[in-house]
């Protein structure tokens, strides 16, 4: 088996992935109209996480921990919230329609994990909407900062319940950030009323901030929203990839949207309930970012590709190679790649691999692995010019993998993808 040959194999399974996508109903956009590579184009001063978070003036500390998230957390009470949004995606999370009408006690749940050791430096509430539940929210808010001294804590809102009482109840709880959520236009009632809100908010809390989608056909509404938050004073806005959440087709289909090509930079089963990205939706971002800097807005922008918001289960997944000294020294061709956090080692095929086999024993014993079934020969990435030199003309692929939790507590590595070295 050649490299071409073992590659296919990955080709069939995004094929097989996006014919089950086409089954929900919404088709792909015919070209990608959004490259990746555009991202480092844009010419913002932070393109971070594998240019997939980029930002100017100001982010969110929470949005860094995000990318890796160490020490994170996020609790709700309940999914019950005061909007019904065709783009939500929360009928995604485990037991929605259960947590619709219960609650959960996330003061008893994070001193759970405080007394098993748990360490948090930023915490977050959302829901449905976390007002709903005022005074659990608050009591969370106090413990956490009596369990965790300096933690950030961070709440969700649409801002509907929101008014100076409670404002005054938050600061007073040590209330570190609040995002709001604005609704486009079209499916909202008078902002002029969240954006009281919002000013009440900026007088009261040390950081006030919105997150929302980039809904692609808003570029024009977006720009007028950026300089109304900046001459409210709001510290910054987290423009997120919008998405289809699997669900509710035929909104998406009437507004002509179409799913982005290629919409996982590495395939693989993702935790965040998001769903699939929508094309069009950055390229919007990305001029919203042009725009906010055109204009000198103070206001801080951050677009959160949906790229972004993986890689932190891809580090956390992975990071047992970098605690586990026996295992990593057992599969010692592996290394993390900080950039994106995957797993990745130099593979040769068929010919090239019985070709280099002997050159990899010499060069370090035990740092390569040959599969004679195959055949393959598994190497340090940074082996790779030197492998190129002992054998002009090879193949040389990079190859990305997971690791994956088992029954037994033994991790299974799990080989997600495979590209041609240089193109990776």
């Amino acid at each position: 088996m050649d490299f071409k040959a073992y590659a296919q194999a990955f080709d069939e399974v995004r094929e097989d992935f996006e014919e089950t996508v086409r089954s929900f109903g919404i088709p792909f956009e015919d070209e990608e109209s959004s490259p990746r590579s555009a991202r480092a184009q844009v010419g913002c001063p932070h393109c971070d996480n594998n240019h997939a978070s980029l930002w100017r003036s100001w982010i969110s500390p929470a949005c860094v921990a995000c990318r890796t998230g160490e020490e994170t957390a996020t609790f709700f009470v309940s999914l019950k919230c005061t909007k019904d949004c065709y783009f939500c995606f929360n009928p995604n999370q485990e037991d929605y329609e259960y947590f619709r009408h219960h609650q959960r006690d996330i003061v008893a749940e994070l001193e759970q994990a405080h007394a098993a050791g748990a360490t948090f430096r930023h915490l977050a509430i959302t829901g449905g909407e976390p007002f709903l539940h005022r005074q659990q929210v608050l009591a969370f808010v106090r413990r956490a900062k009596e369990l965790y001294p300096g933690v950030h804590v961070r709440i969700y809102t649409s801002g509907d319940l929101l008014d100076d009482a409670l404002l005054d109840d938050l600061r007073a709880a040590g209330l570190d950030e609040l995002r709001f959520s604005v609704k486009p236009a079209e499916t909202d009632g008078d902002q002029e009323q969240l954006f009281a809100r919002m000013a009440a908010a900026v007088a009261a809390l040390p950081d006030v901030m919105v997150e929302m989608p980039v809904i692609p056909g808003t570029l024009d509404e977006m720009k007028r929203l950026l300089r109304t938050l900046d001459n409210l004073g709001v510290r910054g806005i987290n423009l997120l990839e919008f998405c289809f959440p699997l669900c509710n087709a035929e909104e998406f289909l009437a507004r002509g949207f179409m799913l982005r090509q290629r919409p996982y930079e590495v395939l693989y089963n993702y935790w965040y309930a998001g769903g699939l990205p929508i094309a069009g939706s950055e390229t919007e971002s990305l001029e919203l970012l042009r725009f906010a800097a055109d204009e000198g807005l103070r206001l801080g922008v951050h677009y959160c590709s949906l790229d972004n918001k993986h890689s932190g289960q891809v580090f956390q997944q992975n990071k047992p190679f970098l605690l586990d000294r026996r295992f990593a020294a057992e599969h010692a061709w592996l290394s993390m790649d900080e950039r994106d956090y995957f797993l990745k080692c130099g593979k040769v095929f068929g010919e090239d691999a019985e070709g280099l086999r002997a050159w990899a024993e010499d060069r370090a014993e035990g740092e390569s692995a040959y599969d004679e079934d195959v055949p393959c020969l598994a190497f340090p990435l940074a082996w790779a010019s030197a492998a190129r030199e002992a054998r002009p003309g090879a193949t040389i692929g990079v190859s990305f993998n997971v690791l994956e939790p088992t029954d037994d507590g033994a991790p299974y590595l799990r080989e997600v993808d495979l590209r041609e070295e240089g193109r990776a």
